[in-house]
């Protein structure tokens, strides 16, 4: 066995990285102890702890003034050192593979064609314990029209409202399934809600039986050039729908950040 495999985790490790994502999040100028420890659920002896050996690293920077902790640049410079190492592509791989494990569903990245149709780039199958054996095929390469419901919201609520607005207009919808919604107004609802929520809905509107929660890439070489999306039966899905997602939500905003990552 490799070193590592199947060993439990560490969870000052994981405390220390869950710090780091609190900040990273942190639109102001950092965040005190007590916020931090609160948050986090951690005692404020041991988050103090963990916060002076980040400090200490060089990756927090603490303001004794203000008594608060924020990223430090040398956090920064130790990243793009190991970035420059990796290929973006395995890092956009490992944040699939992450995202289907965690959520036992199969998960697909489409590009959006200019035509607004969307072609498979990636995909991933869910773990072992997913959507009941459940096995998507989509080939590298697929190609789902421009209103597939689930993408066809994600990328449209992604997009400026009045952008959104003019693209639907034009758009042909065809009802693939019994349940797929073709009223323009009804789908300006589910767009809306999806603007709203950061992810969209397909509820057997595709396949019979099928559901799909999916989410714009934001900032991937445009507001809507890539979108992600989990697929699964609606029965196993619907109780979860919060849950998966947000962590469809996630994952589009990590993936955002690799393909913002500087080539090697």
């Amino acid at each position: 066995m490799a070193a590592g495999e199947g060993a439990a985790a560490v969870p000052a490790v994981g405390k220390c990285l869950s710090i780091i994502r609190l900040l990273d999040a942190e639109p102001g100028t950092g965040l005190g102890l007590a916020a931090i420890a609160g948050r986090l659920g951690l005692t404020k002896s041991h988050c103090l702890m963990i916060l002076r050996t980040l400090v200490a690293e060089g990756w927090l920077s603490h303001d004794a003034a203000r008594r608060r902790y924020a990223l430090a640049p040398s956090l920064l410079l130790d990243l793009a050192a190991t970035i420059r190492r990796h290929d973006r592509g395995a890092l956009v791989q490992d944040v699939l593979a992450r995202l289907a494990e965690g959520i036992g569903l199969p998960c697909l990245l489409c590009r959006v064609n200019r035509d607004g149709s969307f072609t498979c780039v990636d995909r991933v199958q869910g773990g072992p314990a997913g959507a009941a054996g459940l096995v998507i095929n989509v080939p590298i390469g697929h190609r789902y029209p421009a209103d597939a419901p689930a993408q066809m919201r994600a990328r449209l609520a992604a997009l400026p409202p009045a952008r959104a607005a003019a693209l639907l207009e034009a758009m042909p919808v065809h009802a693939f399934t019994p349940a797929t919604m073709t009223d323009k107004a009804a789908i300006r609802q589910e767009v809306e809600e999806a603007r709203r929520r950061g992810y969209a809905i397909g509820r057997m509107e595709y396949l019979e039986g099928i559901m799909s929660i999916a989410a714009a890439v934001p900032g991937a070489a445009g507001p809507a050039s890539l979108i992600l999306q989990c697929t699964g039966p609606q029965a196993a899905m619907a109780a979860r729908e919060a849950a998966l997602g947000e962590a469809v939500l996630e994952a589009a905003r990590r993936l955002a950040r690799a393909a913002e990552m500087p080539r090697g």
